[in-house]
């Protein structure tokens, strides 16, 4: 039963806490979606604080597993790129409340987020950094700063998911005769600038490396 009440408690909270940010999240809130007594919270986590990072590290756990299985399974450094970011791209389906934390961290610059949870974003630049030099060394990527091409795939990955609600009202006001964004299509563009941006600056307008299989989301 212990355990049971903690995990109601963690996935209240994540709840709360991406619909809210960590400020706006309170307690007695958490302990009441959880159904559980607020007691409880400060008996699995210690405080608000010990129980946020809780949260933070069971979302970005999947993360670092995608890290970790791409970097094991896929040798070429362009596919290991692609191959991430379409796995991010599946996390943030799954779970919303992923990249709207995330996006609450961006804005309020971190503030919240304790360094050994910060530790988990080192993690994936340095997995990107990685990367972009091995290919960069055997000439078939172009070398960019790793922070350069991260910046470039995550933003609009967030912007698309904590973005749907807002685009799709917008679209059926002013838009109606529009489609709405195929997800499918949107991750193979964003896998096309990708491979663009990697192109060899003596290859520019080459076609870019093949993407790697593309995934479901």
């Amino acid at each position: 039963m212990s355990q049971e009440t903690r995990d109601k408690l963690l996935k209240a909270a994540t709840q709360l806490f991406a619909e809210k940010g960590f400020s706006g999240a309170r307690v007695d809130e958490i302990a009441a979606r959880a159904k559980a007594n607020k007691a409880m919270i400060y008996y699995h986590f210690g405080a608000k604080e010990e129980l946020y990072q809780a949260v933070l590290l069971r979302l970005f756990a999947p993360v670092i597993d995608a890290v970790d299985h791409v970097e094991a399974e896929v040798q070429e450094p362009r596919e290991q790129l692609s191959a991430f970011y379409r796995r991010l791209a599946q996390l943030f389906s799954r779970e919303p409340a992923l990249p709207a934390i995330m996006t609450r961290e961006a804005l309020e610059g971190g503030r919240h987020m304790a360094p050994q949870t910060a530790q988990v974003l080192t993690r994936i630049v340095g997995f990107v950094a990685s990367a972009v030099e091995t290919g960069a060394v055997s000439g078939r990527l172009r070398r960019v700063h790793p922070l350069t091409l991260h910046l470039s795939m995550i933003g609009p990955l967030l912007l698309f998911f904590v973005g749907e609600a807002l685009r799709n009202r917008v679209l059926a006001a002013a838009a109606p005769e529009m489609a709405p964004l195929d997800t499918a299509a949107f991750l193979e563009f964003l896998d096309h600038l990708l491979g663009r941006g990697l192109a060899p600056a003596n290859d520019g307008a080459a076609t870019p490396a093949a993407p790697a299989r593309q995934e479901t989301v």
